[in-house]
Parts: structure tokens; C-alpha cells; sequence
């Protein structure tokens, strides 16, 4: 029987050791998560998880076959969880998606793919200042999820499989890992976000640079709405800032999350200039349920991406700190899609896994 680390307690590394236990009940004798953060964190804007807007919304584009793959086995899971187990604090709402239409149509919208799919009517695009001749919008089933309570969640059901989780300083290199457990794991999951990359610099190092951070700012409100809204383009009205968008997000257990934007390239906690205040209008001139506007919270937080998009693939690395090989899957470089996409990931995860653990249980 063999014995696995997972590198990381963020939604991508929860969900990869929980598919792992269940997948290979009888090929894994211990499975250990080590990481400098677990849930209910909020030390680190860099540790995605926590800040994330946790919905479904592909983000894959249509050539994009394998994320699409992930996106749909995650979506259909997420619906499974939100009726069949209320401890996931998964909750089922109806989402405006309302696009440029000078974009191509969705993949999700062209295979009519997510529930209770329809259009938004040219009026109602023009009550929420939209222009119909310029945008198109849909309404769909998707969820909303809480993170600190799901990731909660996903580590209670860790427990239960008796999972061995320790609280680490970041590492510069994942053979570090070996001193921090005293043995050589049978196989590492690399789920360590914005330092995915970085910790390969000796053993992979075309990989140390392609990780980058995506700024993002968010509010968060006390007031309640029975949908989410997601505007991807905005009219020019707005005076939106360069990257900036429209997702207003209910959370399970009341109030919503207002955002925001995808900065790329920066890292710093820095707010940038006069987003809150953009965020606040722009909310409030597509969104007249939200004329009452009362601010609890702001943040800005940093989702980490990769050149090239997540890499999910099996490496066998010859140690130079240590003797023999080390077996790694990794998982990191999702972006914004960490959520949307995990068990789907979790799931290629298990695939790869299996050259090592065998064959599924």
C-alpha cells in the first residue's frame, strides 16, 4: 500500500485528497495534506481559496475541450451536492449571463448544456442597462458556494477518512517536503497554488515562471438576491476600468459578493484606485434590487494562473537533494475556475494516479 502527500489545503488540494481516498480505498495506507493554510485562513491574499467568488460559470473557451470536460463533471457534481447534502453549504441559484454580442456564444449556451436554460428578453436587458442591440444574456441553473463552510466541509470528510493534515511554512522546493515527513512519499499531488511553479525550479525549472498572479477586489453585502449576475463586457457608459467586470454573487447563508476584476500580473495587496467605488455604481446601475447597498467588507485577493492554463500531468523526477525518483501530480495554475473545475480536476487527478496506486477501486 502506498503512502501520499498532497501539497496544499486549498479547494484544489481538498478536493484532489478526498477523490484520492475514495478512488483507492485499498491502495492508499496514508494520505497526508500539508500546507501553510487550511480553511478558515485569511493570513494570506495570495491563498486563493478563502476570497474566491465560488460559483459555476465555465470560463473555458470552446476549443478548450479537456477544461470543458472538467467544467461539466464539476457543474453536474456541484448539482448532486446541493440536493443530496446540505453540510456542503452548496445552494442552487439562477444566473444572468449577459456578454458582448460580438463574442462567441458559450459553449455551455451552444450545447444548451446547464438546467433550465433560457434568454433574457431584450427588456429586461434594457431595465438593467444593457443595450439589446449590443449585449445578449441568458439565465441558468448554477450554484453558489460559501468557501470557509465548504472547504470545512471537504476537510470534516478528510477526518472521517482519517487523513493526516500538517500545518507548514511555505517551502522553496518540493523536496523539502521529504525532511518535513521523514520519508520518501509513493506519490506528491502538487496542489500549492501561486508557488506551484516555483517550487520546481531545480527539478523542472521551465515551470518556475510560468505561474503569475490575477489581482482581485471584492465587496461584500449585507442585502440578499434570489440570482447572480455576471456581465463579462460592459457598456462604455460604465467608465469600467481596463479588465474590469460585473459578478454580484448570493451567498448560501445571506448577503452577496460584488466584484470586481482579473488584474493579471499583480501581486500586491495594494487596492487599486477608485475600483470600490466603481464596483458600487456599476453594481447599482444594472442591478436595481440593489439600490440599498450596505458594505461589510472589502478585500483584494490574488487567484494564481498559469501560461498555458492548469497543468493536470503525471512527472517522475530524478531528486537531486535526495536519492531515487519522486512521482508528482500536479495541479495548480487554475486561475479563476479553482472551484467550477475541481472535482472534475480531482478527477484527472485520480486518473493519473493510477500508474502508481493501480487500478480504481
Amino acid at each position: 500500500m502506498s503512502k501520499v502527500l498532497v501539497l496544499g489545503a486549498g479547494v484544489s488540494g481538498l478536493t484532489s485528497a478526498l477523490s484520492l481516498i475514495e478512488t483507492f480505498p485499498d491502495s492508499i495506507k496514508e494520505l497526508t495534506i500539508i500546507s501553510s493554510e487550511f480553511p478558515g485562513d485569511y493570513h494570506s491574499h495570495d491563498f486563493a481559496s478563502p476570497w474566491a467568488g465560488a460559483n459555476w460559470c465555465s470560463f473555458a473557451s470552446n476549443s478548450d475541450k479537456y477544461q470543458i470536460i472538467r467544467d461539466k463533471f464539476t457543474y453536474l457534481k456541484f448539482l448532486e451536492l446541493s440536493e443530496r447534502d446540505p453540510r456542503t453549504q452548496i445552494k442552487k441559484f439562477p444566473v444572468k449571463h449577459i456578454a458582448s454580442k460580438e463574442k462567441e456564444t458559450p459553449w455551455f449556451i451552444k450545447e444548451n448544456f446547464v438546467k433550465d436554460l433560457t434568454k433574457i428578453t431584450p427588456e429586461e436587458l434594457r431595465e438593467r442597462n444593457f443595450d439589446p442591440d449590443k449585449f445578449v444574456g441568458w439565465q441558468f441553473t448554477t450554484v453558489s458556494i460559501s468557501p470557509n463552510l465548504y472547504n470545512n466541509f471537504l476537510l470534516s470528510q478528510l477526518k472521517t477518512h482519517n487523513v493526516i493534515t500538517k500545518r507548514i511554512q511555505r517551502i522553496e522546493h518540493i523536496e523539502e517536503v521529504i525532511d518535513i515527513l521523514g520519508y520518501t512519499p509513493d506519490l506528491v499531488i502538487n496542489c500549492s497554488g501561486i508557488n506551484g511553479g516555483k517550487i520546481l525550479s531545480e527539478l523542472d525549472p521551465e515551470e518556475a515562471d510560468k505561474v503569475y498572479p490575477v489581482k482581485g477586489q471584492i465587496l461584500q453585502i449585507y442585502e440578499d438576491l434570489p440570482f447572480q449576475i455576471m456581465g463579462d463586457d460592459l457598456p462604455t457608459a460604465d467608465i469600467p476600468l481596463e479588465d474590469e467586470f460585473l459578478n454580484i454573487f448570493p451567498r448560501p447563508e445571506g448577503g452577496c459578493i460584488v466584484g470586481g476584476i482579473m488584474r493579471a500580473n499583480d501581486g500586491s495587496r495594494n487596492e487599486i484606485d477608485g475600483l470600490f467605488d466603481n464596483i458600487e455604481r456599476i453594481a447599482k446601475r444594472h442591478v436595481p434590487e440593489l439600490q440599498k447597498f450596505t458594505v461589510f467588507n472589502k478585500y483584494v485577493a490574488i487567484r494564481n494562473a498559469r501560461k498555458g492554463g492548469v497543468r493536470i500531468e503525471f512527472s517522475n523526477y530524478v531528486m537531486k537533494s535526495h536519492k531515487g525518483n519522486l512521482n508528482v501530480v500536479h495541479n495548480y495554475g487554475i486561475g479563476g475556475s479553482g472551484y467550477q473545475s475541481s472535482f472534475g480536476s480531482a478527477k484527472q487527478v485520480c486518473e493519473l494516479s493510477t500508474g502508481v496506486l493501480g487500478k480504481k477501486t
